[in-house]
């Protein structure tokens, strides 16, 4: 029997079996009532989403508890990941977990067992919702050494698996002598990684870790990401993974052959599906039960990896929409914009808003600040510029945003609430000053700090606007996104591609039901 498919590019597999509606892209079973937000996120818009809605709506698709999960002896979901974890052999209970860590922990507290992994067995495991309502089941599998969907971690610190795997192919740019001097004299690998994941984490620590981003006026910017943020990862194997798959990511952008972008592809797929499942269980268990290093880690690298997604699969992806279908561009704009600030912070639990206390001024009393827009006399600006077209020229950007409350006000009106027009014009006063220092400097590290500073210096008044949808502050975020976020893009981070148009998208798509004069506001930044 075919597979029922909708969407475009076939996004949705329905699995009338189980009665689950699989993202193909995402690789898990989407809840019915979050399907329209997830449509959202793969840009699919208003009428095609209701079409597509409609469609669903013919369909048996159950609530996640009711969903009956496959026996232990049937073979694998195709759509979903494989997972190596283990299954309680203790009588009556076959828990299931994703690590030895879970396993261990699981015994020692259900059934008061020494610390050992003697009473559990080796499981393939899979689940089809993910978040709160993840459900491991077993499967029934004998992969091949070289399938697409078999785990390069080993689970058990003491497992030497790796061994049989010693004469795999090396990704292209390694250098063997570099990577092989990382394994320990005994024959084992950091970890339980194998000779390719090693290779891997040689690429994360000579290449990758220079290009990410650190913590402003940090006394450890050098070697944050290169030795620190490393050591730290490898005590957790989902995190190790989390390095892993940036690094893939990271691989396939700068490969230039589609054989050898394939091959990153799919340890990319392997790698996140396992710091997913880690990343998962930190959350059910609540982060307050995890050290507080372990959980700024795990935001920074998912953060990242959220955007090496959609780097991959949107609309800027550097793959083709046929060669890359297992991961998805699943922008949150919101999720973005709350985050970025945190790569600012300078120690792990430091939450952004306390980051603020250099601004107070600013956040007790937008109005000198927003008077500033107005200091320079400055001539109309062109209604048209594009995001694509400014490149560096800050005297054109300027212009544009300092005219800019002039052009909301013939679109918006008489502001109905001064506490919303003050908290915009700061807003827009703040983004002047950013623009200036970053299109300043040619650095990608200063392009980045003035995108984030952007987001502390704002009055929280206008952050509450935003959460809220409001029409005049998502017009500054499409402007904060066309010339900030655009310009840490053109400055060469990488995993960041695309990121400004997305958000342009989500923005005019938010700004559709206002009116086509609103829209035309922001229209204009696109090409």
């Amino acid at each position: 029997m075919q597979p029922l498919r909708l969407g475009p590019h076939d996004l949705l597999e329905y699995d009338a079996r189980y009665g689950v509606l699989i993202c193909r892209e995402c690789q898990y079973a989407i809840q019915k009532s979050a399907l329209p937000s997830h449509l959202l996120r793969h840009k699919i818009y208003r009428g095609e989403r209701q079409r597509l809605l409609s469609s669903i709506a013919q369909l048996d698709v159950l609530e996640s508890e009711n969903v009956t999960l496959p026996a232990p002896t049937s073979p694998p979901i195709d759509l979903l990941p494989i997972i190596s974890g283990y299954r309680c052999m203790i009588a009556g209970c076959e828990n299931l977990c994703a690590s030895s860590k879970r396993m261990k922990r699981h015994q020692s507290e259900a059934h008061e067992l020494p610390n050992s992994p003697s009473y559990a067995r080796p499981a393939k495991l899979q689940t089809f919702f993910r978040g709160t309502k993840l459900r491991y089941f077993e499967v029934a599998c004998s992969m091949a050494v070289n399938s697409p969907k078999k785990p390069l971690m080993a689970t058990f610190e003491n497992d030497q698996t790796h061994d049989k795997r010693a004469h795999r192919q090396l990704p292209p740019y390694v250098n063997t002598a570099a990577t092989l001097s990382l394994s320990p004299s005994t024959g084992s690998t950091p970890n339980g990684l194998d000779l390719e994941a090693l290779a891997y984490l040689h690429h994360f620590v000579t290449r990758t870790s220079s290009t990410l981003p650190v913590a402003e006026n940090s006394e450890l910017s050098g070697s944050y990401w290169q030795t620190n943020i490393v050591i730290q990862a490898l005590e957790h194997q989902w995190l190790t993974c989390g390095l892993l798959a940036i690094s893939a990511g990271h691989s396939i952008v700068l490969s230039v052959e589609a054989p050898t972008k394939e091959v990153h592809r799919k340890r990319y797929i392997q790698f996140l599906a396992e710091f997913s499942a880690g990343r998962e269980h930190m959350i059910r268990i609540k982060e307050a039960n995890m050290e507080k290093e372990t959980v700024e880690i795990a935001m920074k690298l998912g953060f990242i990896l959220q955007c090496v997604q959609g780097v991959l699969a949107g609309p800027e992806s550097v793959l083709s929409k046929k060669s890359f279908c297992e991961s998805a561009a699943t922008f949150d704009m919101e999720y973005f914009m709350q985050t970025v600030p945190k790569f600012l912070v300078s120690h792990p639990g430091v939450h952004p808003s306390e980051a603020r206390s250099e601004h107070k001024a600013t956040q007790n009393d937008p109005f000198p600040q927003a008077t500033t827009i107005f200091k320079t006399g400055v001539s109309r600006s062109p209604d048209n510029i594009s995001m694509f077209s400014i490149c560096d020229d800050q005297p054109s950007v300027i212009n544009h945003l300092r005219t800019l409350p002039s052009r909301m006000a013939e679109v918006f009106g008489k502001p109905e609430n001064v506490q919303d027009a003050l908290a915009t014009l700061s807003a827009i006063a703040v983004l002047v000053e950013c623009c200036e220092t970053s299109f300043a400097s040619n650095t990608v590290e200063t392009a980045w700090r003035c995108m984030a500073r952007w987001l502390i210096k704002v009055p929280d008044h206008f952050n509450h606007m935003v959460s809220q949808n409001s029409p005049v502050s998502l017009v500054v975020v499409a402007y904060w996104s066309a010339f900030l976020v655009k310009r840490v893009e053109d400055s060469g981070c990488w995993f960041l591609m695309g990121s400004a148009k997305t958000i342009l998208l989500q923005v005019v798509e938010h700004l559709s039901t206002h009116g086509y004069a609103t829209k035309s506001l922001v229209e204009s930044l696109l090409p």
